[in-house]
């Protein structure tokens, strides 16, 4: 028998459970599989045996080992609505893309857990847990004392991603887990995971570079909070958890004395014109995205609530305008998705002699020969 369609003998459920968590749908494994979906139920029921092309072909879509569907029964995995304590879409219209980015980050939070053990280093997240009733500005201006980064070095910053990086090393110096994976900005702008450690925080990298920064501290509010949650910025509820994170960010990003002190925010003091072009200027100097600016001037009663609708509905009809991560190098395409926090952890599980060189590079995606490449760059 040819080797394409050498049938094999697997539990059933095994490729039940990997479709569903997959976010799959028998339609689309049917045709992917190029065959009928009387002829895959016959599959997912075990009246009819997969061929090994097909287990390929299912794993490769599943973004599953080929050797899951061996295991003699489904492996135990939380659901997502188990997961996060804010879920403001059923788990069965949470996008095949988003679903393998809360798995990812859930991977890498396990083995980053299992490292740090070994290492013994303390997965702790240096943090004063909050609540609602807390001030979020008080809390934010605590906060952005403990980061030692003044307005003037946030104006200072190059660039937004500058000012993402200083911004990522000062919440991963709180033992945080920041990552970047990409999925559809319909789905998600971020999300965090507050009931494992090492907590975890993952911005969205198909975001605006200054959308993200907003994205990382609102989901380090959650944090504070002892929240999980998806953050979809349009489906939200306005609840009173959401205010208070995104107060938090607010503040946290443009701090209220602070930015009162700006020539350009004084300009608009005096005229109280908020035109696309001061916009624009305030918020490329803060590196902040229009969106968090408007959120503060409402805070601070500078334009009225209907003033903010409208600006909110000039900036949802301009396009989001992708920048992207700045990918050069594949190791640095690593430091941008994985963070400099977790990648220290795994060079120094190597070198420790916890895992083998083969497994430190299918963890971090990278080839050996940019292995010191990456190590100089951290």
């Amino acid at each position: 028998m040819a080797k394409n369609t050498l049938k094999v003998d697997v539990n059933p459920e095994i490729i039940k459970w990997a479709r569903e968590t997959a976010g799959w749908t028998i339609e689309e494994c049917s045709k992917k599989l190029k065959t009928s979906q009387e002829v895959y139920k016959e599959i997912e029921s075990g009246k009819k045996s997969p061929s090994l092309r097909q287990l390929k072909i299912l794993a490769q879509s599943f973004k599953r080992p080929l050797s899951v569907f061996f295991l003699p029964k489904p492996p135990v995995e939380p659901s997502i609505a188990s997961q996060f304590r804010i879920l403001p879409k059923s788990e069965k219209e949470i996008s095949k893309e988003l679903r393998l980015a809360i798995r990812k980050a859930r991977y890498y939070q396990s083995i980053a857990n299992e490292l740090m053990l070994d290492l013994n280093i303390d997965q702790t997240p240096k943090i004063v847990k909050v609540t609602p009733y807390d001030s979020p500005q008080e809390v934010a201006l605590k906060e952005r004392k403990e980061s030692g980064i003044s307005i003037q070095d946030q104006i200072r910053f190059k660039n937004a991603y500058e000012a993402f990086d200083k911004w990522r090393n000062f919440v991963e110096s709180k033992n945080i887990l920041v990552f970047q994976f990409k999925f559809s900005l319909k789905d998600a702008r971020g999300f965090c995971l507050v009931d494992k450690l090492p907590y975890v925080i993952v911005v969205n990298s198909e975001d605006n570079i200054l959308a993200r920064i907003f994205t990382l501290f609102h989901e380090y509010a959650h944090l504070l909070l002892g929240i999980s949650e998806i953050y979809i910025e349009e489906l939200v509820p306005d609840t009173e958890i959401e205010r208070w994170c995104n107060s938090f960010a607010s503040e946290f990003l443009v701090p209220e004395e602070e930015i009162k002190k700006i020539p350009e925010f004084q300009l608009f003091l005096q005229t109280k014109e908020l035109t696309q072009e001061r916009m624009e200027i305030l918020s490329g100097k803060l590196k902040i995205s229009k969106k968090a600016l408007i959120t503060k001037l409402k805070t601070l009663n500078l334009i009225s609530p209907e003033e903010y609708k409208e600006k909110e509905k000039q900036l949802e009809q301009i396009k989001h305008f992708r920048t992207g991560m700045i990918i050069t190098t594949p190791e640095r395409r690593c430091i941008q998705e994985k963070g400099r926090k977790f990648i220290s952890t795994v060079l120094e599980g190597k070198e420790k002699g916890l895992i083998t060189t083969k497994e430190l590079l299918e963890t971090l995606s990278i080839q050996l020969g940019r292995l010191e490449k990456l190590e100089k760059l951290l």
